[in-house]
């Protein structure tokens, strides 16, 4: 990607540079890293260098996480300094801040936002950088390398990923033993998990209890099947099909329970009312304080899967930084996102509660050792998911997604049957896509 892309470029952008047309590769560290020893976040900072200002613009962060590393930062680097900026609603989304002419360096974007830094094109190849700083790719867990250049058609290096952002089922223990169900396991098939719900779905002295609640979107991007949304040559959706009908009918059949009809409020019915059993989605660490803090007696799970397919694992889902191909730092900047998945921050991470993309074990083995809220808990179901061969992905995997998931909670509270309602969504994505090359 040669520039940041403004609001009046061209915009036929997913079908022009070739790393935006992505097509599934199997390099395993490639060359640029496959021999190459150390990490650069081990290497002593020199204290003889020219002082840098690097802007990073971030989405998806929480303000505390993008301060604790900023310290960190310009502790190990004494000649940069970080320009920290928050996306917050209108005039400081990552639109806003490039038709404004801000000169980034970096973008730090959750899971789901590989698809808008694409658009954009803040992406730059690491791959140059990876080699001038002797950068061992062969210290990334099984599988992260393989779903990082599947977004390349070239198989380049566009984002450093950060962390694993890892699905789990947790569960409320009081509600199964308030009815003298068993408690969920690790490795269990969603059929499974429907049987558990059917049993802890009922009203009881005036209160409504439900056994299941799933976060849609998460579990979309999780795709468990490993099933493309969009043809990477035609750039045609394929949802509508016997297998994503087979992922829907599964995840939908959790809904056809009486009484356990998805509702807007589930969130709160599990961390706050507490009459929801189950809810499988992404790390519930940051609502768990006030929640136990009212009662929640909680455990978790490893995701539930499908029969015949318990150790295939899921999509990478990694927050990640991206180099922005203007920045006048880039070695500076590569510093910095090498440091940051150092063996340093990420052993400090995990003991924060975030799974590490190394596969280091030590640091594995130090998930949750700083959070007093996990003591006691069955923590291997954080880090347990492998990580799947990805699938063949497009810059127009962001649209057919997001509409993909909204079928799941629609399907259960309205009037169109599973072929009606993907038939609907096809329509819907192709319109996207086209709207979208105008």
């Amino acid at each position: 990607m040669n520039g940041i892309r403004n609001k009046k470029a061209n915009k036929l952008w997913p079908i022009i540079p070739a790393a935006l047309a992505v097509a599934m590769l199997s390099a395993c560290g490639g060359k640029a890293g496959s021999a190459v020893q150390g990490e650069v976040g081990d290497i002593p900072a020199k204290a003889a260098k020219e002082p840098v200002t690097l802007t990073f613009l971030y989405n998806g962060y929480s303000k505390e996480l993008v301060e604790e590393q900023k310290s960190k930062v310009e502790n190990k680097f004494p000649h940069i300094k970080l320009n920290v900026m928050l996306e917050a609603g209108k005039g400081t989304t990552m639109e806003d801040v490039i038709g404004a002419g801000t000169n980034l360096d970096a973008v730090a974007r959750s899971a789901g936002g590989v698809f808008a830094a694409m658009k954009w094109q803040v992406m730059t190849d690491l791959t140059p950088y990876i080699q001038k700083h002797k950068f061992d790719l062969n210290r990334f867990a099984p599988g992260v390398l393989e779903a990082v250049r599947s977004y390349s058609a070239k198989g380049e290096m566009l984002f450093m990923p950060y962390e694993l952002n890892n699905t789990t089922l947790i569960y409320n223990k009081t509600i199964f033993d308030k009815f003298g169900v068993p408690y969920p396991t690790d490795g269990m098939t969603w059929n499974e998990i429907y049987d558990l719900a059917s049993k802890v779905t009922r009203e009881d002295g005036g209160v409504n209890y439900k056994g299941i609640k799933l976060n849609a979107l998460n579990l979309v991007y999780r795709n468990q099947l490993g099933l493309p949304f969009v043809d990477p040559k035609t750039f045609e959706p394929t949802v509508n099909n016997e297998s994503w009908k087979k992922w829907l009918e599964t995840m939908t059949r959790l809904y056809t329970i009486p009484g356990n009809q998805p509702a807007s409020d589930d969130t709160a019915n599990f961390f706050s009312k507490q009459t929801l059993a189950m809810m499988a989605g992404p790390s519930p660490l940051d609502q768990l304080p006030a929640a136990v803090q009212k009662g929640l007696d909680w455990d978790v799970v490893s995701l539930p899967h499908f029969e015949g397919m318990k150790d295939k694992g899921s999509q990478m889902n990694a927050p990640f930084y991206a180099m922005v191909p203007t920045s006048k730092y880039k070695d500076e900047v590569f510093e910095v996102l090498a440091y940051l998945v150092s063996d340093e921050i990420q052993s400090w991470n995990s003991r924060m509660g975030h799974v590490s993309v190394l596969r280091n074990e030590q640091i594995m083995a130090e998930f949750g050792q700083g959070l007093d809220i996990l003591k006691g808990k069955n923590m291997k179901a954080f880090v347990s998911e492998k990580i799947a061969g990805p699938v063949p992905a497009t810059a127009f995997d962001g649209i057919a997604r997001s509409r993909f998931s909204q079928i799941v909670d629609k399907l259960a509270n309205g009037p169109d049957d599973v072929n009606t309602a993907l038939r609907k969504a096809e329509e819907d994505i192709k319109k996207q896509i086209a709207d979208e090359k105008k």
